[in-house]
């Protein structure tokens, strides 16, 4: 990871730390909140991906994955804006849905690093048991707005913790001679 990766990754963990902390401070709003940022972030990430096919992937294999993930991303995002009002709906989506792929991936990742023994499996375990925990506590507790908004608020917390502990581990470089 170059200096410069390193730098923003620390700014996004420390924008992550902040945004928690607010749910944590403000229960009452913290659902307007999430859904606020949800919708911004994805329309945002699909904007990103959009741009990125216009300018470098149409010409590339497999580049019109990235217009389908950056159209996918970018209606999703105008969705969430236009029900904005509807902001527990957006939110228990949002967290069913990405913390259920991103479990199951993780474990997915888990039986590939243990068969290959990369050490690494172990980060991916405890990566997919957080996100499946966070599914399963927004299944039992969809009903409470405070429940929900402190169980997101402390995934959060680990989120930017390991992004902290990534900027700071050493990676190897490979020069092609």
């Amino acid at each position: 990871m170059s200096k410069a990766r390193r730098v923003w990754t620390i700014i996004g963990a420390a924008f992550a730390l902040i945004g928690a902390l607010a749910i944590v401070l403000m229960p009452d709003m913290a659902l307007e909140l999430l859904a606020f940022g949800i919708s911004i972030t994805l329309t945002y990430y699909g904007a990103k991906f959009l741009i990125y096919y216009l300018t470098h992937a149409q010409h590339m294999v497999g580049g019109k994955w990235f217009l389908l993930i950056g159209l996918i991303l970018f209606d999703m995002g105008v969705f969430a804006i236009a029900i904005y009002d509807q902001a527990k709906i957006i939110t228990v989506i949002y967290v069913i849905g990405t913390h259920l792929v991103s479990g199951i991936l993780s474990m997915i990742r888990v039986v590939g690093n243990k068969k290959d023994n990369n050490p690494g499996w172990k980060t991916d375990l405890v990566q997919g048991i957080a996100s499946i925990s966070q599914v399963i506590l927004c299944i039992i507790f969809i009903n409470s707005v405070t429940i929900i908004s402190i169980s997101y608020a402390i995934y959060t917390i680990y989120y930017a913790t390991m992004m902290v502990i990534s900027a700071f581990k050493k990676t190897a470089i490979v020069y092609v001679q």
